[in-house]
């Protein structure tokens, strides 16, 4: 015969072994070859975005505007399937920094604006009306 002691820790680890193996239910579907091919499409795209930063003029190329090349391989590890796939429709057409002068353009006018109307002292030669 066995003890109470014993009794309870079977009952114990019966439970315990109950209540660990329990999984959740799986789900499966019909999956498609367009489907696995598209998938696999996206992620040769991604890897070879990610192959491009491993270049040395990219990687310099890179270091030099500030971009820290390990952070540009998170940021596009990050995009979505539609957007890496867009990058790769377009990589030869993308512009390489053409709106930056639009944009310190834009950025001088309104510190221009600003410090005519009194509201920044940024340009000494610009003499807000008093």
């Amino acid at each position: 015969m066995m003890s109470p002691l014993m009794k309870r820790v079977v009952a114990l680890l019966v439970s315990v072994s109950f209540f660990s193996s329990y999984s959740l239910p799986a789900w499966s579907g019909m999956v498609t070859t367009d489907q696995l091919i598209q998938e696999q499409w996206q992620s040769l795209d991604r890897a070879t975005l990610i192959s491009m930063l491993d270049r040395d003029e990219v990687r310099e190329q890179l270091i030099e505007r500030g971009v820290d090349p390990q952070l540009a391989k998170a940021r596009i590890a990050a995009l979505s399937d539609a957007q890496v796939s867009e990058i790769r429709d377009n990589i030869d057409n993308l512009p390489a920094g053409s709106g930056v002068v639009g944009i310190m353009i834009a950025v001088l006018l309104v510190l221009v604006i600003l410090d005519v109307l009194g509201v920044t002292n940024i340009f000494t030669f610009i003499n807000p009306p008093r």
